[in-house]
């Protein structure tokens, strides 16, 4: 036993030279790469370009440019032969392209090269639309004579114009000019001349019948409808009081803008309307200037109310009225938003907004 015990002890003392020149070597190339950490050498990154670069989905890139009608992009066509999505609307439909989106990623603006149609898709409003396209709502139904008529009165399906920027959408008549256009819509002629959107080669030259041209920042006067008042008596005691109420109970399916003086409010049909404040009826009838079946009623004091797109009425022209009490009822308009109410607070014939004399 002490012999074996000797023997392992020798054969251990053998092999330390080895041990101690081994842990010398390892000793040096610590201290070597310590030293190539401490130096701030850097270490060669792989190219950008062997990564895929990363790219937003149709909807992250809407929601990133502050968009909210992300699907309506389905609706958009091109004149000029551009790229163009056709699907579904809505979540999940079909038609849809879905790439995943990376945090950080700046999408550059992509200007239109010019005039485009748009396909009307529920829920579709002037204001929303213009949102999707970075637009004014005046510019949208300045562009469409049948939206300015009727702005609440979009249809599924409907095809409507696009500008590519902000402004009036002419058709030249046969005695215009330059100059006589650019003064319509309060612009100068070279405004129009130096838009890309023209094709303009220079100022002289000619315009022709039936061509349309791009009123970059042009304007048109907003004209208030008027209807037929009632001219006999007025009840006795037919007098508003100034404080008003909701006149159907729904929600805001568009709101006041220029070109829409007006509040819709989306019901089923058949929603009771009630007066929103007392008077007497000085129109009860149908209309053929975009408000359908409508009743006015003069509150007496300066004021009287619109309620547009009706299914019926319960009341007649000159009947007196108390505030709450059930005039007629909401109509199916067909239109993009459902059926719905139109209604308008007057101030001595001027169209006020009226959010700001509701509850």
């Amino acid at each position: 036993m002490a012999t074996t015990v000797y023997w392992m002890v020798g054969d251990w003392r053998g092999w330390m030279p080895l041990f101690t020149r081994a842990s010398a070597h390892l000793a040096v190339v610590a201290v070597a790469l310590a030293a190539i950490a401490l130096s701030g050498v850097e270490w060669p990154a792989q190219a950008a370009s062997d990564f895929p670069a990363p790219v937003l989905s149709a909807s992250a890139e809407n929601e990133k440019n502050g968009n909210q009608a992300t699907t309506a992009l389905a609706g958009v066509n091109s004149h000029n032969g551009a790229v163009f999505l056709n699907g579904n609307n809505g979540a999940g439909g079909g038609g849809a392209i879905t790439r995943l989106a990376q945090p950080g990623t700046i999408i550059p603006e992509r200007p239109r090269l010019g005039v485009i149609t748009y396909t009307i898709q529920a829920g579709d409003t002037v204001q929303a639309i213009a949102d999707l396209f970075h637009l004014e709502p005046t510019t949208v139904m300045w562009a469409n004579p049948a939206v300015e008529d009727a702005p609440d009165l979009l249809r599924i399906g409907q095809e409507i114009t696009i500008l590519p920027i902000d402004g009036v959408y002419h058709e030249v008549a046969a005695d215009d000019t330059l100059e006589s256009i650019a003064e319509k819509y309060k612009v100068e002629p070279a405004e129009i001349v130096a838009c890309e959107y023209n094709l303009f080669e220079s100022a002289d030259q000619p315009i022709e019948e039936g061509a349309y041209l791009i009123v970059p920042g042009g304007e048109k006067p907003y004209i208030p409808k008027v209807v037929t008042s009632y001219v006999g008596s007025v009840p006795e005691g037919a007098r508003g009081t100034g404080l008003f109420q909701w006149p159907v109970l729904g929600r805001i399916t568009q709101g006041y803008w220029y070109g829409h003086r007006a509040i819709d409010i989306g019901a089923p049909t058949g929603s009771a309307v009630m007066a929103t404040d007392g008077g007497f009826v000085s129109f009860a009838g149908w209309t053929d200037v975009g408000y359908g079946y409508l009743i006015v009623i003069d509150h007496a004091n300066g004021f009287a109310t619109y309620y547009a797109h009706l299914s019926n009425m319960y009341i007649f022209e000159g009947q007196a009225i108390e505030r709450g009490q059930v005039i007629g009822a909401v109509g199916n308009t067909g239109n993009s938003t459902g059926p719905h109410l139109h209604f308008e607070v007057r101030y001595y014939g001027a169209q006020q907004n009226p959010r700001a004399y509701l509850p």
